[in-house]
């Protein structure tokens, strides 16, 4: 792999790490865009959670307004009403009692000692919260509160919150320090189930009555239909306005959830099997990775209104992707960090990529500057990878046709005129000669004085006959035009009482090394080896052999080329010639219309 790949590759892994650690970093508190993320999480559940019926398996016993108006006293709740109440729901058949009440004061001696005895028979198995060690309670409170727990199931009833927003949004089954199990876990090894051992997340359930299960309140208990509670769960619990309530997910846009709906809620999900524990913090990555590739690719290949639209559309069917994951109430997707990994990923690589196109845009700028035709300029920012290394063309050895033209009669021209004539007489020559070039996709490499140096397939180099024919083709063809404009141009001159001037001109077609010398501003292309040369040598054997004077015009090309022709021209054969610098002559042909006009023309196609 070149440097140049290597330093592609590099980059390109560099934004992707970057954007993915950006976009997780950017979704935690407390960085503005984690309430964003949290808050789309509560819309998406709002509006697309599927509706489900309350959980058959559970039952919640509320302690009420009502509840308590009936007794002396509110606080504690009244120890004979609970001890009377749990043998009501034994006696309704219940599979489980759950008690989230904590009993840590003492009330009347008799009522204390009947609710001792009630949650501590075996016919039904209790569950009593207890509390876990960061929650401090006063000596006093504490060893009331062991009096009521001592050989009975405990369950901590401590709820995970959010350190930066305190909502609930885990459950932790066991404590990691004691070891003692959550009220919920309790519950459920009390019914003779095995609970979760590691933290997950809570999957809440949306039903059209709010808590996730059937809700009645405690003091009518004894005058509900059995069915209602049999082979329940029940939670026995406070559902008092300012009382044990917490911020949870559903209640993201209503009133705060009590801690007996919370437990429920959990209980449900540990029933339901779906107390998975989270993802590894890769695993959690991994689609945050995936939408940063997809940014990176987008940003590679596209630009400008294509590429605001692929990634809008990304960011679109990612949102559809979510909320359809909440219809389907599967696993909860994160949303802002994918979408931010795909933006940032695709803008900071465009970004990249046009300063690379910039840069190769400059160059090209600088060596090929307005001669160069719109559809190799595009061809060569395109595939720019394929002709571009730091900015500047790299090496290649190639096969391409070299068109060398000249001013024949431009040194008596240059006596006869002032320095501003002359400079404008030369400026329209070679505006309209560079337009003939271009528009036969020839490329215009350097004027030396009045001589033109035109190659056809570079630096776009042609790896096939025919594409090197048809370069060949294209040569011939500019050179025809060029005749023809340059007869054009001395009438326009002879009219405005200017000279005329002939044209000579001189192509081959051969291997040869394209490449870039120089830095920066003289940073220049060129063309070297013996065939970049033959054109020149040609073009001034054109004095021999076409003339000197104004009007006169001289076509010469090399028997590579002519070879390369294909039927397409007529010309004359001039002979073997031996050029400066080479020890094998070469044969040439003319194409000009002066050769065309003698008997010796023949067409090319008879002399392949």
């Amino acid at each position: 792999m070149s440097r140049q790949r290597m330093m592609e590759a590099a980059g390109a892994v560099l934004i992707l790490l970057a954007a993915t650690g950006i976009a997780l970093l950017s979704v935690q508190p407390p960085f503005p865009l984690a309430a964003a993320e949290r808050l789309f999480a509560a819309t998406a559940f709002r509006l697309f959670a599927p509706l489900r019926p309350p959980d058959p398996r559970v039952v919640l016993i509320g302690i009420t307004e009502d509840t308590l108006a009936a007794f002396p006293y509110r606080s504690p709740i009244d120890r004979g009403f609970l001890a009377r109440l749990l043998d009501s729901l034994e006696a309704a058949g219940v599979t489980a009692i759950g008690l989230d009440i904590l009993l840590d004061r003492p009330t009347e001696p008799v009522k204390d000692a009947a609710l001792r005895a009630t949650i501590r028979r075996e016919d039904v198995p209790v569950v009593v919260i207890s509390l876990a060690p960061e929650t401090p309670l006063p000596p006093v409170q504490s060893k009331v509160l062991a009096g009521f727990l001592d050989g009975v199931r405990t369950g901590t009833a401590n709820l995970a919150r959010d350190r930066f927003d305190g909502q609930v949004r885990v459950h932790v089954p066991r404590h990691p320090a004691t070891g003692a199990p959550s009220f919920a876990s309790a519950l459920v090894a009390a019914v003779g189930r095995t609970p979760p051992q590691k933290e997950f997340p809570i999957r809440w359930r949306r039903t059209a009555t709010g808590p996730v299960a059937p809700s009645y309140p405690a003091e009518a208990v004894s005058l509900l239909p059995q069915e209602w509670l049999r082979g329940r769960i029940a939670l026995v619990g406070a559902l008092l306005p300012g009382s044990d309530e917490h911020r949870s997910l559903p209640a993201t846009f209503g009133r705060p959830s009590f801690g007996l709906e919370i437990h429920a809620q959990i209980l449900a999900q540990m029933l339901d099997g779906r107390a998975i524990a989270a993802g590894s913090g890769w695993m959690s990555a991994l689609p945050v990775v995936f939408f940063a590739a997809l940014g990176l690719a987008a940003g590679a290949r596209l630009a400008g209104r294509v590429l605001i639209l692929s990634l809008g559309g990304v960011v679109l069917a990612w949102l559809v992707a979510v909320m359809v994951a909440q219809v389907l109430d599967a696993a909860p997707l994160a949303t802002v960090a994918p979408m931010l990994a795909c933006l940032l990923a695709g803008g900071v690589t465009r970004a990249w990529r046009g300063r690379g196109e910039r840069r190769d845009r400059a160059a090209l700028h600088s060596m090929f500057a307005r001669f160069l035709s719109p559809q190799v300029a595009e061809a060569l920012l395109r595939d720019r990878a394929l002709y571009f290394s730091g900015g500047r063309p790299k090496p290649q050895e190639l096969t391409a046709t070299v068109l060398f033209s000249d001013i024949a009669g431009f040194t008596t021209i240059c006596e006869t005129m002032s320095a501003e004539p002359l400079i404008a007489w030369l400026d329209r020559y070679i505006e309209v000669m560079v337009r003939i070039v271009v528009a036969h996709e020839g490329v215009v490499l350097r004027f030396i004085g009045d001589g033109m140096l035109v190659v056809f397939g570079a630096p776009i180099a042609r790896r096939d006959d025919a594409g090197i024919a048809a370069d060949a083709q294209a040569a011939a063809r500019c050179a025809q035009a060029m005749e023809a404009a340059m007869a054009e141009l001395n009438a326009e001159w002879c009219a405005a009482g200017m000279p005329e001037g002939g044209l000579r001109i001189g192509i081959h077609t051969g291997p040869m090394v394209a490449g870039s010398l120089g830095q920066g501003e003289r940073m220049e292309y060129c063309l070297l080896g013996d065939n970049a040369n033959v054109g020149a040598r040609l073009e001034q054997l054109g004095k021999q052999h076409g003339g000197e004077g104004p009007r006169s015009c001289t076509i010469m090309i090399s028997d590579v080329t002519w070879a390369l022709l294909g039927g397409a021209f007529s010309g004359r054969r001039v002979g073997e010639l031996v050029l400066r610098n080479r020890r094998s002559p070469m044969g040439a042909w003319r194409i000009d219309a002066a050769a065309l006009h003698t008997e010796s023309t023949v067409h090319n196609s008879q002399v392949a």
